[in-house]
């Protein structure tokens, strides 16, 4: 091997050896640590109202409602209104028939009348001819009274044509009906309920753990489930405790202010104001990160983002209180925060993009 190639060996193992030491220097070169492009907003102190969010029904209020009872047993001939209908005081709702069990109790009494008129007309005869003591008399016209007086009730029950008409004891809208033609009542039966137009309240379902939560007096917004309705503001008037068998539900009772605009049978959704927490610690409900149950956030530490577990208590609409874990006024980081890490570097603005040197001196020639 000649000299010359023996020197162009070595110049070429030499190369190679300082192009790896470049590479190696490079790869070993320190690298930039990421920063955040993120958002703070201090934590702030408000009140917040605590409200359980529930559902239910416009209805007619039965406390302004006046029932129609049957008072002797009888069977429907003709009925005159539906359910729904608007009516007025006097309007005749239904015509009535006695059943034929009434008919024998009123042919009875009729013959119980006639029978104790008798009595006491012989008792008078019997009396006159001394025959019959005072004490027979006083009797006799006792039981004569006694049978014409039901006989005249029971006539006025039935009608004196045997043909009764129920009417409307005042301006309304029938809200119950419970009747159909031929169907024979019983004595006291509610055939149709009138309520009043303007009584309307709201039945709204109650979890049996949250029913002791509710009482008279509460603040209620109340909103159709229609997109866009207008909320109406009222207060709870009651409560029913009894768990319904079908919804298994309990119930707060809510009474409508006039002219509401709701209408019978709406369904609708509400807010029920069961307490409020007065200068409480609050942040936005985008400042707040969960890992399973345990909530946190990030909290701006110069320009370094600390993350800090809290606990969280009532939310209204974005905003949430936060009962423990931080201060009123501490910088919290509302906005980039799902990709921080603790003690990880943050910004606030957008730094402008670097300009390379050919651009710089490409505007210089121009």
């Amino acid at each position: 091997m000649s000299l010359p190639t023996i020197s162009l060996i070595l110049t070429t193992v030499m190369l190679s050896i300082a192009g790896c030491s470049d590479r190696g220097s490079a790869s070993d070169a320190p690298r930039s640590r990421p920063v955040a492009l993120v958002e703070i907003q201090p934590a702030t102190r408000q009140t917040l109202r605590e409200t359980l969010r529930v559902y239910g029904t416009t209805e007619f209020s039965t406390a302004d409602a006046v029932t129609v009872s049957v008072q002797v047993e009888s069977q429907v001939s003709q009925l005159l209104v539906t359910l729904g209908d608007e009516v007025k005081r006097g309007q005749a709702l239904l015509r009535l028939v006695p059943s034929p069990l009434t008919r024998l109790e009123l042919g009875k009494a009729r013959r119980d009348a006639d029978v104790g008129a008798a009595e006491r007309e012989r008792m008078q005869r019997l009396r006159r001819a001394g025959l019959a003591t005072e004490s027979d008399l006083l009797t006799a016209e006792n039981a004569a009274a006694t049978a014409a007086a039901m006989r005249d009730s029971l006539g006025a029950r039935v009608g004196p044509a045997e043909l009764l008409t129920v009417r409307a004891a005042r301006d309304g809208i029938v809200d119950l009906l419970t009747v159909q033609p031929g169907e024979v009542l019983a004595a006291g039966m509610i055939a149709v309920r009138i309520a009043a137009p303007d009584a309307l309240q709201v039945r709204l379902g109650i979890e049996p753990g949250d029913a002791q939560r509710v009482a008279a007096g509460q603040a209620v917004h109340l909103a159709p489930l229609a997109p866009g309705a207008a909320t109406v503001t009222a207060v709870v008037s009651g409560t029913d405790h009894r768990i319904d068998p079908l919804t298994r539900l309990t119930a707060a009772l809510v009474h409508l202010p006039p002219r509401s605009g709701l209408l019978p049978g709406a369904m609708l959704r509400a807010e029920i104001v069961i307490g409020q927490h007065v200068d409480a610690v609050t942040v936005p409900r985008t400042a707040l990160l969960y890992a399973g149950a345990q909530a946190y956030l990030f909290v701006a530490d110069g320009d370094h983002a600390r993350r800090r577990e809290v606990k969280t208590g009532v939310q209204e609409g974005d905003v949430v209180e936060i009962t423990t874990g931080l201060a009123p006024g501490e910088p919290l980081i509302v906005a980039g925060n799902s990709v921080l890490e603790d003690g990880m570097l943050i910004r606030t603005q957008v730094e402008p993009a670097p300009v390379h040197p050919t651009a710089i001196d490409e505007r210089v020639q121009q």
